[in-house]
């Protein structure tokens, strides 16, 4: 029979509470921040997961703040080329009305002026801004755009922002992806390299030798022009040298045709502003599509984080039932425990005697 001495009960006693009174008081924290998991220790796998979500989901609400900026830059400028839309169809209106011999110059002079605002107001929406930053300007956002001509000082910058998991987005159009048609303009422009002949001597010694003629003698023996390198183009510099048709110059030569009671002029417009309409038109398309990509990507990433939350929950978040139930529980076991150490360790020398 093996002898237990009161060294050892005692010791088993104590053993016995102290877990009771670490396991209350790890029910009690939980109770307290309502969390399955107090430690990283007690779940590493779990920790190590929310984590990833923790992570995931801070990701998530950085492409919801840059959805919402795409959204407000994209939503100005579509506000802007509806604005501008309107703008060439009124005056294509004016135009179809005065190409008319009905009106006569005095009435042409008056329609000018109201030409005129419209080409200062499509000159506003080249030069608009949200804070302090010109929207049209591509990459050179605090320097204004376009001048009181219409020249374009920007450049062909397009920003992007990522506002899903490697999904990059534009939020931006250039004034002369906007006001600017990819054609040549008709009209007649100043060529600034007419008063350099060296370059037009060059082209004609060209084409000479091409066609296996004796090249001209150079104009200038004093200045000499390499031959031998290879053009990039063979068209001559003034045919190099172009403008290409814009808003701002057809909204012109109307106020000069109705100015100068010029209806063929002004007639010779309403083909150029149907152009004008339909590639307006195309860019409000563009900038509709990815309005509707960027409102997808605010959904997916939005419903994303209730997922991850909900996941989260499950791996850290006590069940309160459960858990004071728990609590109860040991509270009752830490009772009964007390209980009996103490009628186990006040027993005297006269208890062990009866």
């Amino acid at each position: 029979m093996t002898r237990v001495s009161e060294n050892s009960a005692n010791a088993s006693f104590a053993f016995s509470l102290n877990k009771a009174k670490s396991r209350m008081e790890d029910l009690q924290l939980k109770g307290t921040n309502l969390k399955k998991i107090t430690r990283p220790s007690q779940n590493p796998m779990a920790n190590i997961e929310a984590l990833n979500i923790d992570s995931n989901t801070s990701d998530n609400k950085q492409y919801i703040k840059n959805a919402n900026f795409a959204q407000l830059q994209l939503n100005v400028t579509e506000k802007s080329l509806e604005e501008l839309t309107d703008i060439v169809m009124k005056a294509k209106e004016i135009a179809i009305q005065q190409s008319s011999d009905f009106y006569d110059e005095d009435i042409r002079g008056n329609v000018a002026n109201e030409i005129t605002q419209l080409r200062n107001q499509a000159l506003a929406i080249g030069n608009k801004r949200i804070n302090q930053r010109y929207i049209f300007a591509g990459f050179k956002t605090l320097q204004k755009p376009f001048n009181e001509s219409g020249d374009y000082s920007g450049d062909q910058g397009q920003s992007s922002l990522e506002i899903s998991k490697d999904f990059f987005i534009p939020i931006n159009m250039h004034g002369a992806e906007i006001f600017y048609s990819s054609e040549n303009s008709s009209g007649k422009i100043q060529n600034p390299l007419e008063d350099i002949p060296e370059l037009n001597q060059k082209q004609k010694r060209i084409d000479a030798i091409e066609n296996g003629e004796t090249p001209p003698p150079k104009s200038n023996p004093d200045h000499s022009v390499d031959t031998g390198r290879d053009l990039a183009s063979t068209k001559t510099p003034a045919e190099n040298f172009h403008t290409r048709e814009n808003i701002f110059a057809q909204l012109s030569s109307l106020i000069a045709g109705l100015e100068n009671n010029d209806a063929s002029l002004v007639q010779s417009l309403l083909p150029k502003f149907d152009k004008t309409i339909n590639r307006l038109i195309t860019l409000r398309t563009r900038v509709g599509s990815l309005t509707g990509s960027i409102d997808n990507s605010k959904v997916g990433n939005e419903s994303a984080n209730i997922d991850s939350a909900e996941r989260k929950s499950h791996l850290m978040d006590a069940d309160i039932a459960e858990l004071f139930s728990d609590i109860t529980k040991q509270q009752n076991i830490l009772k009964a425990t007390y209980q009996t150490s103490q009628n186990m360790l006040n027993k005297s020398l006269l208890d062990f005697l009866r």
